[in-house]
């Protein structure tokens, strides 16, 4: 009898097995994401998309799990007019208007430095119990890593389904728990483009057990050097320029980009990335460039915006400045393309371009100086014909404490120049490679706009008195190896070259990523004593129909150590 009993109560309960497994087959789940609320004294707000975009990611699955568009969510509460805070059984109602089976919602708070993040997630059936998700961290750039746990931990109890991530490794069993010594195999490299840690404000983070490789070129052997690489956020916008320097005026290091629209100041200290000021009421105009630098020496750096017409072929720049409270135009509607550069016994000098229209690579190049409530040119910068400041620099190029011009010609080949603005050396290599472009006079009635591609950014850097210059720039690598009118460019990497005497050579170069870099900087980007190489990152470009929304993110590189590991390997 017992026998038979027990033979009923398997056949049961494969019977509820099958029935639950075939529900699942039937088609997938939809789940509706609720956007957080956000206890906090400061705002916050911004984490409320960040955690959506985290989880919204992170649960969907192709042919198992749906997650219902944002649009429609919001739609639905608003339609459901809630009288108070989210309950149950308000979650079910906004899920059966959705047609969901189920409902995920919660809470961030953040107390002091401590923040806990809870979630439910409601069956809107009611055929399973409501489950309830908690997790807390003792710093607010953590709460990254703990969004990443719930969601996995939602994945699993949920439905029955283990992340790739949080899979384990097959690995033998002596390698399971490594030595201090014995460091870890690296599980992701950067040709896999940023991922999507929070939404546009997010925090700088950096990537456990991933690295970055730097490539030390010698004569006889090419050794590679770890280096430290961190990343931000995720940015919904482009981010055509960056620049480095104390804004306003408090010792502290500044991290300015211009998107097309508008200039954003951030400050990178203690792993975070935090939003100072935006500037945001910029017409017609289209942000090109930014640099920074305290030319007219009052204590701030001022933000030099190289700016185009709504047309894109005059340019039309502006010059901001804190006053204290604001950032505030001290120079408007100016037809100079701006360049700051770091020279080896001035320091920082401004640079200006006058161009014509539609021609980026005309003018005349000149030193800029503050004087009485304007930017006056002055000595002329002797450069080739078809130069274009944007994609210029001066340094001790040749390691012989002079100042020296080094450039890109129009096809994007360097040249390094001497006073007279007789070409020392020029390279057959093409470096740089930019998205930016100026629209040119039509050439033939019924073309298409005529883009005149903008130069990228170069930077002279030394490490130290003891140490030589380097070169620094930036290589993109178009789809078409630069052989159309239109470019697509897809991967990147960082390249230093150094002066040998005959010419300019690499020294040493990142791995390459995936996108393209728009502009990069040099400076203590994170306020911890060290020089890094900053650079905006394009993952998407994001062209109006095509392809959608943008995809920004900025990098940084620890540049400490570089410069020495490069000179031992030099011929």
């Amino acid at each position: 009898m017992k026998y038979l009993r027990l033979l009923s109560y398997t056949g049961l309960i494969l019977i509820v097995t099958m029935v639950f497994n075939f529900s699942f087959a039937a088609g997938p789940k939809r789940m509706a994401l609720l956007p957080f609320k956000i206890n906090a004294q400061k705002d916050l707000s911004f984490l409320r998309d960040g955690i959506y975009d985290m989880l919204a990611t992170r649960l969907a699955e192709e042919g198992q799990v749906e997650v219902i568009e944002r649009p429609a969510v919001e739609a639905a509460i608003k339609s459901a007019a809630l009288p108070g805070p989210m309950t149950e059984q308000a979650a079910r109602k906004i899920g059966a208007e959705l047609k969901a089976d189920f409902i995920l919602y919660g809470s961030l708070t953040v107390l002091g430095h401590n923040v806990s993040i809870d979630a439910k997630t409601v069956d809107v059936s009611g055929a399973r119990p409501t489950m309830s998700f908690f997790n807390e961290s003792p710093t607010l750039g953590g709460i990254i890593s703990r969004v990443d746990g719930m969601a996995a931990d939602i994945n699993r109890r949920v439905f029955g389904r283990v992340m790739a991530s949080q899979k384990a490794p097959a690995v033998p069993p002596a390698a399971a728990n490594p030595s201090p010594s014995q460091p870890k195999t690296p599980t992701t490299n950067l040709r896999v483009h940023p991922e999507k840690l929070l939404n546009q404000e997010g925090f700088i983070s950096e990537q456990p057990g991933q690295r970055n490789e730097l490539e030390i070129v010698g004569s006889e052997r090419v050794r590679r050097l770890r280096q430290k690489f961190w990343k931000s956020a995720n940015f919904k916008h482009l981010i055509n320029g960056v620049a480095l320097g104390d804004v306003d005026g408090d010792g502290r290091i500044e991290t300015v980009v211009a998107t097309p629209r508008s200039v954003i100041v951030y400050r990178a200290a203690a792993g975070r990335f935090q939003k100072i000021a935006e500037i945001a009421d910029m017409g017609s105009i289209r942000l090109i460039s930014v640099d920074v630098g305290d030319i007219n020496d009052n204590g701030k750096a001022e933000i030099f915006v190289s700016a185009l017409n709504a047309k894109k072929n005059v340019v039309t720049s502006l010059v901001l400045e804190f006053d204290g409270q604001n950032f505030v135009r001290i120079a408007e509607d100016t037809p100079w393309l701006y360049r700051v550069v770091q020279t080896p016994a001035r320091g920082e000098i401004l640079l200006g371009q006058r161009s014509r229209v539609g021609n980026p690579y005309s003018g005349g190049i000149h030193e800029l100086h503050w004087q009485g409530d304007e930017y006056a040119p002055g000595d002329v910068i002797k450069t080739p014909r078809q130069t274009c400041l944007l994609g210029l620099t001066i340094g001790d190029v040749l390691n012989n404490e002079q100042e020296t011009v080094v450039t890109y010609k129009p096809n994007d080949e360097l040249r390094v120049l001497g006073a007279t603005g007789k070409t020392l050396w020029s390279g057959s290599e093409r470096y740089g490679g930019s998205m930016l472009y100026v629209s040119g006079p039509m050439r033939e009635q019924g073309d298409h706009e005529n883009m005149i591609y903008l130069p990228l950014r170069l930077l002279v850097w030394r490490a130290g008195s003891d140490r030589d210059s380097v070169v620094i720039t930036a290589k993109n690598y178009d789809l078409s190896g630069r052989k159309l009118e239109y470019r697509k460019l897809t991967k990147a990497e960082f390249v230093a070259l150094t002066w040998d005497g005959i010419g300019l050579v690499p020294t040493w170069k990142t791995r390459q990523i995936s996108g393209y870099i728009q502009d990069f900087a040099v400076g203590d980007f994170d306020n911890d004593g060290r020089p890094e190489l900053v650079a905006a990152v394009v993952i998407k470009e994001g062209r109006v129909i095509l392809t959608g929304e943008p995809k920004t993110t900025l990098i940084a590189y620890e540049l400490g150590g570089l410069q020495k590991a490069g000179a031992q390997t030099n011929p």
